[in-house]
C-alpha cells in the first residue's frame, strides 16, 4: 500500500517507521498462521485465524499469542 492511512480500517492512525516484519501462511482451506517480529526485538506475535466475510468483504479474524526462544526469555514476559 502506498497510502496506508487511505484504508478505512486505518483512519485516524499516525505512522512511525517500519520496524515490523510479518509472514502469513494460508493451508488452502481459509485457515492461516502468521508471525509478527519487530527488528531487533526478543519477542514476536504468533497469530493464527480464518477467512470470514464480513459486510460482503473478505478478511482474516486472527488472535495472536506472545512468543520468544527459549534463549532469549526474560522474567518479564510471563
Amino acid at each position: 500500500m502506498s497510502d496506508l492511512s487511505s484504508h478505512p480500517l486505518l483512519q485516524g492512525l499516525e505512522f512511525g517507521k517500519e520496524i515490523y516484519s510479518v509472514e502469513i501462511h494460508g493451508n488452502g482451506r481459509g485457515e492461516y498462521v502468521g508471525i509478527t517480529r519487530e527488528d531487533d526485538g526478543p519477542c514476536c506475535i504468533v497469530f493464527r485465524g480464518s477467512l470470514v466475510t464480513e459486510n460482503g468483504r473478505k478478511l482474516i479474524r486472527a488472535r495472536g499469542t506472545q512468543a520468544w526462544t527459549s534463549d532469549k526469555r526474560k522474567d518479564d514476559t510471563r
